[in-house]
């Protein structure tokens, strides 16, 4: 069965937290899905892609580059990442640094990832010295 994708709607940022909040029906499940404590990424998309699980299969939640300086923010401050649908239930994405730090850090000066993906990475994540 083909993983369901949501896109991420918007960002809120309270106490130190970092909301990722969907809004779509599916997302009405939130309270039976777990977290499979991973990420992929879709070049073509330029998206990090969070992995969720439920019992039918495979959640992708979507992260464009529209938010990635959020996410930049949320890795810097060491802050929690949280999805959370309209509704107001939530999941912790407790993998979201570390896999956030390893794919960041792999895909800067790796061309496998393509130009533009790299590009973007390097512009919001990267450091001066790496850019070199």
């Amino acid at each position: 069965m083909m993983p369901l994708r949501l896109n991420m709607q918007s960002t809120a940022w309270e106490e130190n937290k970092l909301y990722l909040n969907v809004s779509d029906e599916v997302s009405q499940q939130l309270s039976e899905w777990k977290d499979s404590e991973r990420m992929l990424v879709d070049s073509d998309g330029l998206a990090f892609i969070y992995v969720l699980e439920n019992n039918e299969g495979f959640i992708h939640i979507a992260i464009g580059s529209s938010h990635w300086a959020d996410a930049k923010k949320a890795l810097l401050e060491r802050a929690a990442v949280v999805i959370r649908n309209e509704i107001g239930e939530e999941l912790e994405l407790t993998a979201f640094s570390s896999e956030m730090d390893y794919l960041t850090e792999n895909i800067q000066g790796n061309a496998n990832y393509g130009q533009q993906m790299e590009e973007e990475v390097i512009k919001i994540f990267g450091t001066e010295e790496k850019a070199q």
